[in-house]
């Protein structure tokens, strides 16, 4: 591996970690990394719009869509119409949404325990990622 390339490698390890860990929360949970995500979320901001939500998560508002529908198919969120705004739904995490999002963090904790010991890498990494999605450059 040469040095030049050696930051891509390791990124795509690292990605296949991350799929590989993904399918297997998906099997034996039932939510994705994505929907632990939003769940995640809707903890800190119950009763938010579609659009704060995937602002907040950091994604586009059509991808969140899909991800609100298989949470709510699910019966982990509902909707309620914006009292302000009856046009726009405003989402929540329900009791069972809850126990789920438990269910997921209790499994994952070994995981995230061994990423503990990167936490200042992983703070570069952030402010790197942070950036570059602002700038949506390479």
């Amino acid at each position: 591996m040469t040095t030049e390339s050696r930051p891509l490698q390791l990124l795509f390890k690292f990605g296949n970690l991350i799929h590989n860990l993904n399918k297997k929360s998906e099997k034996e949970i039932g939510i994705s990394l994505a929907q632990w995500s939003v769940l995640k979320q809707l903890i800190d901001m119950p009763g938010t719009s579609a659009f704060n939500l995937a602002q907040s998560v950091g994604v586009h508002p059509s991808t969140l869509s899909q991800t609100l529908k298989r949470l709510e198919k699910k019966n982990f969120l509902y909707l309620i119409e914006d009292p302000k705004d009856s046009r726009k739904k405003l989402i929540s995490i329900t009791k069972v949404g809850k126990t789920a999002l438990e269910s997921f963090e209790n499994n994952i904790r070994p995981f995230s325990e061994k990423l503990s010991v990167f936490e200042k890498d992983i703070d570069n990494l952030s402010a790197f990622l942070d950036t570059n999605e602002k700038t949506n450059s390479w």
